[in-house]
């Protein structure tokens, strides 16, 4: 199973993975948790690339996928053989969001790019974190070129997601308000997951 946590900076995607693996953690059942760009050592190097160097929106997206296509092959397709349940901070949805959306590219191109290189794996369940961007970006301390653009580019980030979780025909998406307190977010959170693992 892939259980994936998307949206923009700041709606709490790392807390709410953390909370999801401690959960399975009672659980006694086994996890593997990532993020993208990130995981593997490979994926990690490409992480830095992506992160903090300006680029053509292409070879942006080609390293984004090249940071995936190591994680697949290396981390998570053995951790699904072994029976593991797959929690990843960001996955095909950001790449839809960020190169597709934001980046101008069209959800199409990333789409057939995505196919071709065999780094479309579709999720068992997608949390969409939201809270409005001027919210969001007061509870981060910018690092990274992403979360150095300005609130425009954040509400279109922002736009982005709310099209993919209103999308009715895919019964993955779960909007979740993190304008809410933490606890009330990781109960809804946790009743899915549990509904899910039924």
């Amino acid at each position: 199973m892939i259980i994936t946590f998307e949206g923009g900076e700041g709606v709490g995607k790392s807390t709410h993975v953390n909370f999801l693996c401690s959960y399975l953690e009672q659980k006694g059942l086994a996890w593997l948790s990532l993020r993208e760009p990130g995981g593997s050592p490979v994926s990690e190097e490409l992480r830095h690339l992506c992160l903090k160097n300006e680029m053509d929106i292409i070879t942006e997206l080609l390293l984004m996928l090249a940071s995936r296509r190591e994680n697949i092959c290396n981390l998570i397709q053995p951790a699904i053989d072994h029976g593991e349940i797959v929690i990843l901070d960001r996955f095909i949805d950001s790449t839809f969001v960020y190169q597709g959306i934001a980046g101008g590219l069209g959800k199409a191109f990333v789409l057939d790019l995505m196919k071709r290189t065999n780094t479309y794996l579709e999720p068992d369940l997608t949390f969409i974190l939201d809270l409005p961007a001027s919210q969001a970006l007061k509870r981060i301390k910018p690092s990274d070129k992403f979360e150095r653009q300005p609130l425009e580019f954040h509400e279109k980030i922002r736009e982005g997601f709310l099209d993919l979780a209103n999308d009715k025909t895919n019964k993955r998406f779960h909007l979740i308000d993190t304008s809410k307190t933490k606890e009330k977010n990781k109960e809804e959170i946790i009743a899915i997951v549990d509904e899910k693992l039924r």
